[in-house]
């Protein structure tokens, strides 16, 4: 067989660039569907969970005519409801701007902390003229040693399982929102008065949970995938790609979306500098449990997503599928994602024992009420769900890049591309992709 160009994978990466091409491709998916990580999985009982929170943000204006047509008037904005638990009591989302109810000695640690860090000259420090080196310096520079300490240092190595000196400064910078000296003193003393980052406001469809946005881009392509067939090994050389069912692609262009350092695994006669640059890639894994429960629950378990920097509880992050939209789950009920990096082998062997951490310390948060009758707990994995940003990162993403763009093969997506972005970043990507090809042709 032989086609213009190859896709591999028919997550929202592959789907946009085959949308922006218009015909002549070919895109291969071994799942089933569309969607990648993007998907929408109906458990028991007609509970739809989309492989924890898939929220859409639009800061683009060409995205927000392409979904707008893709989706019509099936997409509902939300106002962010999000908080953390900490020392025992809720707070709003960002920590860093919203440090009123805990402890008066908490806050006092915080807010000082703060100005010492953003205005060292009034405690009579000194100004260090050098940037920081790694990100647990950034992080202290901007937010200071009580903040840091509360929550930006613990919640970032529980999702990352590393020590934040091990990162670039400049890890997640746009995703971490900086307020001001005023914020954090209204945000204190109770007083905040802004929803501050870029997640205030989210897209999510009435219907058919997060999956729909990926299907309605897939039901608007000229060519349908090919779905439940895997590419099992490329020839960069020959532009000759192998499937799973036997069959030989020949392509032009290969557009890759599957995570990059798997996908360079599966290269014939790899050199051994890029085997090498792809080795010095990190990821961290996640885990994570789709909860169900019958029960009316309390405000707790009305939060949208929930942060938890505290190491007491194995997860840091509880979302609600049913809180965002009421028809992810069944009438009285509730549903669930519950995050965990940095597992062990023993921890993962035991998920009965795990499944009884998650719930335990949900029901002590009071996400779970006393009364609430479980009813489904399914554990799944994501492999490759966060980017480490470390010394190696940018020398040897960009020569694999490289060496992949000189054969023809472009990357993209969050994993294809080995970044940290989200669904809007997905879809430029595509498009990023198609125009690169068409420019080339």
């Amino acid at each position: 067989m032989q086609v213009p160009v190859l896709i591999i994978g028919a997550g929202l990466t592959g789907l946009s660039c085959a949308h922006h091409l218009g015909s002549e491709y070919l895109v291969v998916e071994r799942e089933d569907e569309p969607g990648g990580v993007a998907r929408t999985r109906t458990r028991a009982g007609g509970f739809l969970c989309d492989g924890t929170g898939h929220w859409l943000h639009l800061r683009n204006p060409y995205t927000q005519r392409l979904v707008g047509r893709l989706m019509g008037d099936d997409m509902v904005e939300h106002e962010r409801r999000a908080a953390i638990f900490s020392h025992r009591v809720f707070t709003r989302y960002p920590f860093q701007a919203n440090t009123y109810g805990l402890p008066r000695e908490i806050i006092l640690d915080c807010v000082l902390g703060f100005l010492r860090a953003r205005h060292p000259e009034d405690f009579g420090l000194g100004r260090d003229p050098n940037p920081p080196e790694n990100f647990r310096e950034w992080v202290m520079r901007q937010f200071g040693e009580g903040i840091a300490r509360h929550f930006m240092i613990p919640y970032n190595q529980k999702l990352l399982g590393v020590g934040l000196e091990e990162l670039m400064p400049e890890y997640a910078e746009r995703f971490i929102p900086r307020p001001g000296t005023e914020s954090v003193i209204r945000g204190a003393l109770g007083f905040s008065r802004e929803q501050l980052g870029y997640s205030a406001r989210f897209l999510y469809p009435r219907t058919g949970g997060i999956g729909s946005l990926p299907r309605a881009l897939a039901g608007a392509l000229g060519e349908r995938p090919v779905y439940g067939v895997e590419v099992t090994g490329v020839d960069p050389a020959a532009r000759v790609a192998f499937l799973g069912d036997g069959r030989t692609v020949r392509y032009d262009w290969l557009v890759n979306t599957m995570p990059l350092k798997p996908f360079v695994s599966i290269l014939k006669s790899a050199p051994d500098h890029l085997t090498h640059a792809a080795s010095e890639l990190r990821a961290t894994t996640v885990h994570y449990f789709d909860i169900g429960v019958r029960g009316e629950g309390s405000d707790a378990g009305h939060y949208h997503w929930l942060y938890v920097p505290e190491r007491e509880f194995i997860f840091y992050r509880v979302g609600s599928y049913s809180a965002v939209h009421r028809s992810s789950a069944p009438e009285g009920c509730r549903s669930y994602y519950v995050e965990m990096s940095g597992l062990s082998e023993a921890e993962l062997a035991d998920v009965e024992g795990l499944k009884r951490r998650v719930l335990d310390g949900m029901t002590t948060i009071g996400i779970l009420a006393s009364d609430d009758e479980l009813l489904f707990a399914e554990l799944a994995t994501i492999p490759h769900a966060y980017v480490i940003f470390d010394q190696n990162y940018e020398r040897a993403r960009a020569h694999v890049l490289g060496c992949l763009r000189d054969h023809s093969i472009l990357c993209g997506g969050r994993w294809g591309g080995w970044g940290y972005g989200g669904m809007e970043d997905a879809m430029l990507d595509g498009k990023d992709a198609a125009d690169t090809i068409r420019a080339r042709a």
